[in-house]
């Protein structure tokens, strides 16, 4: 045929694609349609009879018998006219009088087919897909019986139901595969996986939620057997599981909303990292992995950060070993920890105040290694003392009950190293028997290591105070010659006032010395100079400051003081300081730039007014116009409020040698 009239039916979209879903065409033959096909060449006493399904380019026969081909193309289609009848048997009794059929390619020729009856074959959607169809090469002016047509129908119900069952057949397999599949894959996974179910009361509220299913990484990751918990709830099967590993599962099946964790098992002390996420209904699925290491070794970084900042702060090595102690035991989750000065016969050990977990007693005090087994030699030679089970180990078994008096079941003795001798050790215990890893013990070392340098600070420091000290009081043993032989020459001088001067001077230079030795003549704090100085001369309330607390290099507080001092004097006696209401302000900044600057203001209020000098002033004058460091960036301003001056130098002179 030029065009089929019923090209619109046999196109339309969703029918096509509900054949499509069966998955039918071009598949083999199969007992059940070749069986039909016989039946309805028998009931209707025809030679032809096919299972014919109508695709959007062809015909494609499922079952046929009398028939050469498996398929034709749609101009040579009958069995289309009967997509339109969905609800009765199309019967032709001779094609070659049908206009519909007339022209057919298999009419005019071969195999010159002339009678024609099929019965739809209809979805329960009301889709059809095509017909089972008797053929007759002779005409049959008759048709077929009412029996034969409810025979052939009949007949077609049953193509149907065994397409519904071929179907029903290729999902349950495709779905078999698709399980065989995920379970290698489930099986296979590095990850742990769970499937579990929501458990809720008679209102509703979770309660709890069961174990459905997990994989083997799930037992290998927790140890556990699984059929211990499949079918249990995580209540029945882990007793004394924390509450946010219901709360959590819980809020991802009432929320829909994913949600990942880092959490502990407590009663499995074990880590885990994962996601859970709903499925369908109150059902959940979480893949995770166990991180205990990685957490651990975070922890322990962290620990020692803490310990490095905690150091560096103290100054007082009891509260340096406490500090020590307490984090050794909290990072390892340990029962005991502390810190021991050894003697140098390595025979005794003074544990100082330690660090405990709650209901556990102190050991603080002197020890005899000897007491509680063989235990010298390794530390005599600077190795650790580890000991995973005093009921075991060779050296404490023979008789463990000493340790088991102080609650030790497995311990650490660190040793701390000076000059070749073993002076002290850090010790972890824990109550029962433990392995101690070789993270652990590298932290432990670490902890030893660090410890030791900030004694070793301290113990330093302590001597450079003293070694300070001495040179402070031979600076002023110095200072005070000095000033004892000025006074000494200059005794027949009539004019004291220079002499005097001088004297305050030396003293002023006196004062920034000590401010200068309390940090070891490094740097000084700029507020403390300034207030060791001008205390000298007047009360400091008189004085506001106002500025950032500058750390400055020795040369620079030592010019400070003489500034100070000079303005200071003046101002007693000419300006702000020399009158009962007077103050002075002193604020400084730095402001930045290609080179940053520290800008030093002083100026005074509620005193007489000034006026400038009518010479050029005197040596403190000069001194004041030399500015800091002798930079001569001296503003000096004489207003009717009283004397203002304004120093600038550069801010990396200013805090040279003051790192």
């Amino acid at each position: 045929m030029a065009e089929n009239p019923y090209t619109s039916i046999v196109a339309d979209p969703p029918r096509l694609a509900a054949l499509d879903a069966y998955a039918v065409l071009d598949t083999p033959a199969e007992p059940g349609f070749d069986d039909v096909v016989h039946l309805a060449c028998r009931l209707c006493s025809t030679p032809v009879a096919l299972v014919s399904l109508v695709a959007s380019d062809r015909q494609w026969f499922k079952a046929r018998l009398g028939f050469p081909s498996c398929q034709t193309d749609l101009n040579s289609s009958v069995c289309a006219h009967a997509l339109s009848t969905p609800d009765r048997v199309l019967v032709i009794p001779d094609l070659t009088e049908d206009p519909r059929t007339s022209a057919n390619p298999l009419v005019t020729g071969e195999p010159h087919i002339r009678f024609y009856a099929g019965a739809p074959l209809v979805t329960a959607d009301g889709d059809v897909l095509g017909t089972l169809c008797v053929i007759d090469h002779a005409p049959r002016p008759d048709g077929l019986s009412a029996e034969q047509k409810d025979d052939l129908k009949a007949l077609a119900r049953q193509v149907m139901t065994l397409l519904e069952l071929r179907r029903a057949v290729v999902v349950r397999d495709r779905l078999r595969e698709q399980d065989r599949h995920w379970r290698e894959l489930f099986g296979r996974l590095d990850e742990g996986f769970l499937l579990g179910e929501v458990i809720r009361d008679a209102d509703g509220r979770a309660r709890d939620w069961r174990f459905r299913e997990v994989n083997p990484a799930w037992s290998r990751l927790l140890g556990v057997d699984p059929d211990a918990v499949i079918g249990r709830t995580v209540r029945e099967a882990f007793p004394d599981i924390e509450q946010e590993w219901i709360d959590e599962f819980v809020g991802v099946v009432d929320s829909g909303r994913p949600a990942t964790f880092t959490r502990q098992v407590g009663t499995l002390h074990r880590w885990y990292e994962g996601r859970a996420f709903r499925l369908e209904e109150d059902r959940f699925g979480v893949l995770f992995l166990e991180v205990t290491a990685r957490v651990a070794a975070d922890t322990r970084r962290a620990a020692l950060l803490s310990l490095g900042d905690r150091l560096r702060d103290l100054t007082d090595i009891g509260e340096m070993t406490r500090a020590a102690s307490e984090i050794v035991g909290r990072t390892l989750g340990a029962t005991r920890a502390g810190f021991g000065r050894v003697d140098t016969d390595v025979e005794t050990v003074a544990i100082e105040p330690d660090w405990t977990a709650p209901g556990m007693s102190s050991i603080a005090g002197v020890h005899r290694f000897e007491d509680y087994g063989d235990l010298r030699h390794e530390l005599m030679r600077g190795e650790p003392l580890i000991i995973d089970d005093v009921d075991t180990d060779p050296r404490t078994r023979d008789d463990p009950g000493r340790m088991h008096d102080v609650a030790i079941g497995a311990l650490v003795n660190m040793p701390v190293r000076e000059r070749g001798r073993t002076v002290a050790v850090v010790i972890a215990h824990d109550v029962a028997a433990r392995h101690w890893t070789a993270e652990e013990l590298a932290f432990l070392r670490n902890v030893a290591d660090r410890l030791q340098a900030g004694v070793a600070r301290v113990h330093a420091e302590d001597q450079q105070a003293v070694l300070n000290r001495e040179l402070a009081h031979r600076l002023k043993n110095t200072l005070a010659i000095v000033q004892s032989l000025a006074t000494q020459t200059l005794k027949d001088v009539p004019e004291r006032a220079p002499i005097e001067a001088f004297d305050r001077r030396i003293l002023a230079l006196s004062r920034a010395h000590d401010v200068l030795m309390q940090k070891s003549w490094s740097a000084a704090r700029m507020r403390d100079v300034m207030a060791g100085v001008l205390t000298i001369q007047a009360d400091l309330d008189r004085f506001a400051f106002d500025g950032p607390d500058l750390d400055i290099g020795p040369q620079a507080a030592l010019s400070l003081s003489l500034l100070l001092h000079e303005l200071a004097t003046n101002a007693l006696k000419y300006g702000s300081l020399s009158s009962l209401n007077g103050r002075v302000n002193l604020a400084w900044r730095t402001e930045d730039g290609a080179e940053p600057v520290l800008v030093l203001d002083w100026a005074e209020t509620g005193g007489p007014q000034v006026v400038p000098p009518s010479n050029r002033g005197g040596f403190g004058t000069k001194l004041i116009r030399m500015g800091l460091l002798g930079t001569r960036r001296t503003d000096l301003r004489y207003e009717p409020a009283g004397l203002r001056v304004e120093f600038r130098a550069p801010l990396s002179e200013i805090q040279e040698a003051a790192a």
